[in-house]
């Protein structure tokens, strides 16, 4: 997995591009903070981003289509309702209009800048994209001690599942 330090410095890295840099950065960011899958963060747009008695939160289509709901930082939350102020982006509009394969270029070439060795589904049987995932989650579970929570987060069905990272965490 990746540590919160790295992915800040992809974020860095990917953010000193001129073109779309704040976005590209942003992603990458939104990715590990709320433990997402490209497909989830790609869909979402303002008026998906709430505030909550507890904190923030996004509506998110998760994997088969499931509506769903995540928690993110208000760090994150502030960021995204900034960049889309600042970029005239419409309350049903995606913040991030880009494609699958350009998440996955974005996210490759961050690692690559950083210095970051990628991860490859061979080695790690995640890819680039998706450790962002794992990464967030584990570091949800190191911060919080909460298995339920991070399973409410990842929405696994199974319990065993999310048990996995509690061992890649232990390790």
């Amino acid at each position: 997995h990746v540590t919160t330090g790295q992915v800040k410095l992809m974020a860095v890295v990917t953010g000193q591009d001129k073109r779309h840099g704040e976005r590209n950065a942003l992603l990458i960011k939104f990715l590990f903070d709320g433990c997402l899958r490209v497909s989830e963060a790609l869909g979402v747009r303002p008026v998906d981003i709430q505030r909550t008695t507890d904190g923030w939160t996004v509506k998110i289509l998760g994997k088969g289509s499931k509506l769903g709901v995540v928690a993110i930082s208000a760090s994150i939350a502030a960021e995204l309702q900034s960049y889309c102020y600042r970029s005239r982006i419409g309350e049903r509009d995606r913040i991030f209009p880009i494609s699958r394969s350009q998440a996955f270029r974005i996210v490759t070439e961050a690692f690559d800048k950083a210095g970051i060795p990628r991860p490859s589904k061979e080695r790690d049987h995640v890819g680039g994209v998706h450790i962002l995932r794992h990464s967030g989650a584990i570091e949800r579970l190191r911060l919080t001690g909460n298995p339920r929570a991070t399973q409410s987060q990842l929405r696994h069905k199974s319990a065993l599942m999310t048990l996995r990272y509690l061992k890649t965490l232990s390790a």
